[in-house]
């Protein structure tokens, strides 16, 4: 290739880079410092999808294994989950030490319209690193008739979503008395 035709392609590549950096700017991302509101977790889980869960709340699966994270201080952790007005779910039962990783806000990753019934989004819930320790993180996933959340039937939907954010965050509460299905735990390690 000869130098004119290369300019106009690499002409063509600054555009096409400018516009990326323009997109990412507009979706929300950025490269913000650390511990700016859209910076990015350092290790990011997803629990499981609640099918699985079913499964193993039925017996037709082994019980999860726990997840190992290893954080320095400062460092972050983001836990993503599916949360439904459906009767089983993820309920976060156990914070941790709070000396140890801090609890930030949830923050959707998705979501349904108004109008659209038993449509699950999702939800990463976030914790920062405090100070060197260790800590583990726990989910149940429960069936929320009969109890706090959900009570009256399938068919009633629960006042907060499990990791919604909204009121119930998915925190041990109302549906602390809930049968659980399967648990989930996430060991974490600062140092």
């Amino acid at each position: 290739m000869t130098g004119s035709r290369r300019r106009p392609l690499d002409r063509g590549l600054a555009v096409a880079a400018a516009a990326l950096v323009a997109a990412a700017a507009a979706a929300g991302c950025s490269s913000s410092a650390a511990g700016g509101p859209d910076r990015q977790p350092d290790a990011v889980l997803a629990l499981p999808a609640d099918q699985d869960a079913d499964a193993v709340g039925g017996g037709r699966q082994p019980a999860f294994p726990p997840s190992e994270v290893h954080l320095a201080v400062g460092g972050s952790l983001g836990v993503s989950l599916t949360s439904a007005p459906l009767p089983h779910g993820w309920q976060l039962a156990g914070e941790g030490d709070p000396a140890v990783v801090r609890r930030g806000p949830d923050t959707p990753l998705s979501s349904c319209p108004a109008d659209s019934a038993g449509c699950g989004h999702t939800v990463r819930q976030t914790w920062t690193a405090a100070t060197a320790g260790s800590t583990t993180l726990t989910w149940h996933f429960v069936d929320r008739t009969g109890c706090g959340r959900g009570a009256g039937g399938p068919g009633t939907a629960p006042t907060a979503p499990a990791g919604s954010g909204t009121g119930g965050s998915g925190t041990a509460g109302p549906a602390s008395s809930c049968k659980v299905l399967a648990v989930k735990e996430v060991r974490i390690s600062v140092g």
